[in-house]
């Protein structure tokens, strides 16, 4: 009896007290009355206003809430630290490609030093061969 009184009050049921029984006294029998504003004999299309209540859920809820704000506080703390690290990054990648640029330029340049050099070279081997 006391789950469906629970189920009742959950729905927004409400115990009936009668003046003579002043809401002191135990009654004498056991009949208890609940009542509900939408509750009302021929009047069945109200019964689809009678909805559970949210009270206890919705204040679970709002500490749910609170918690995922922290936790949302938290990651955003995360991810501002990311960028930062991402942008550190970025900056040691744009410096990395120049120095890259550098040294790919100056292996060009070897490479036509090592050309001519060799050229020299070959030169003076023909020189010397022929005389």
């Amino acid at each position: 009896m006391a789950s469906f009184i629970r189920q009742l009050n959950m729905y927004g049921f409400r115990k009936v007290v009668h003046i003579e029984q002043g809401g002191l006294v135990k009654p004498e029998r056991d009949d208890t009355e609940f009542q509900h504003p939408f509750f009302i004999r021929g009047q069945e299309h109200l019964l689809e206003n009678i909805k559970r209540k949210v009270t206890n859920v919705s204040s679970v809820r709002q500490e749910e809430v609170k918690m995922s704000a922290d936790e949302v506080n938290k990651i955003l703390n995360d991810v501002q630290l990311m960028k930062g690290k991402q942008e550190t990054i970025d900056s040691r990648i744009i410096a990395m490609r120049h120095e890259n640029e550098a040294l790919w330029r100056e292996v060009a340049s070897l490479r036509q030093k090592h050309v001519q050099q060799q050229k020299v070279v070959n030169k003076v081997i023909n020189t010397a061969i022929h005389q």
